[in-house]
């Protein structure tokens, strides 16, 4: 676990595949809404209520980390790790105000 943290490359690079991940999952989950099988939603409000913060963490460490690697893909990683945290909180911000605020929502 010491060499991985050592390696900035690899520490950002499982960050991106990470947030990529819970984030194609979260969006997966938000297509399947409509249901109405009291199960699927206690499901989808446990996975919501766990991606939410690891996907406004995890990006935000592989943003921090990405400013130590040394080369030439440390531009590629802050910009990748920039889109990331730009998209979720967009995302995020229109699934919460659609579920919460909007009476015409889904």
């Amino acid at each position: 676990m010491k060499r991985f943290f050592q390696n900035t490359a690899k520490v950002s690079f499982a960050s991106l595949i990470a947030t990529i991940s819970v984030s194609a999952l979260f969006l997966c989950l938000i297509t399947f809404a409509s249901y109405e099988a009291s199960a699927f939603q206690l499901f989808g409000k446990i996975v919501i209520a766990v991606s939410l913060p690891f996907l406004i963490l995890n990006p935000l460490f592989g943003f921090i980390y990405s400013f130590l690697i040394k080369g030439k893909r440390k531009i590629v990683y802050i910009l990748l790790h920039f889109i990331c945290i730009a998209t979720i909180s967009v995302v995020s911000l229109i699934v919460f105000m659609f579920r919460y605020f909007v009476p015409f929502g889904p």
